[in-house]
């Protein structure tokens, strides 16, 4: 599949080009000595073949959900005989292209503007977010995902996916936007309120 091998990759170009010796101790020298810190990134470097595991389950696991999740919308609009499970799911695997070109330009951000950055800057940026609107020291810790999420690639996959669903089925485009409306728009509203208040709940 066209679209994990292309995560893959930039998980690997993640790891070769912005994680490194130095970034590693920019993020704990305050409390760690450099002896140490060198230690853990040397143990997180032997456990990085784990992404590369995770990244094709993850995946698998949100095209399903999202695209469950929709189908739900199609059978409440009646519409399961013009636009089939499989069909959206090739449209949701298609979608997920944004969230790759959004993954590319925070790669390339940091590789080419981000000047002398650490591993929370790293987690903390999301290119094209209302998170780049704060500096981290103005955000509580469980406003950061809300804010990351809200951002234009979201909206591209949002158009994308009614489009998406419009193009492969004779339905036409209103009616797909209302499926997406309310199916996809809610459910990740209550997934962000579910990240919020892990976050919250999470010890600190």
């Amino acid at each position: 599949m066209g679209i994990v091998l292309v995560n893959l990759l930039l998980i690997l170009l993640a790891q070769a080009a912005l994680i490194n010796e130095i970034v590693f101790f920019n993020t704990y020298s305050e409390q760690l000595t450099y002896e140490r810190s060198m230690e853990l990134f040397s143990m997180m470097k032997s456990y990085s073949w784990a992404s590369y595991l995770l990244c094709p389950l993850v995946l698998i696991i949100k095209f399903t959900v999202v695209s469950l999740v929709i189908y739900i919308g199609v059978f409440l609009s009646d519409l399961q005989k013009e636009i089939t499970i499989r069909k959206v799911f090739t449209v949701v695997i298609g979608c997920e292209v944004v969230f790759v070109l959004a993954s590319a330009a925070k790669l390339l951000w940091f590789i080419f503007f981000a000047g002398n950055y650490t591993l929370n800057d790293m987690s903390f940026f999301y290119p094209l977010s209302l998170i780049n609107l704060f500096r981290q020291s103005e955000v509580a810790v469980y406003w950061i995902y809300p804010l990351q999420t809200a951002n234009l690639f979201q909206i591209g996959y949002i158009i994308m996916l009614a489009a998406g669903l419009a193009r492969i089925s004779s339905v036409k485009r209103n009616a797909t936007d209302k499926i997406i409306l309310i199916t996809y728009l809610p459910a990740i509203a209550i997934w962000i309120v579910f990240i919020l208040f892990l976050t919250i709940d999470a010890p600190a």
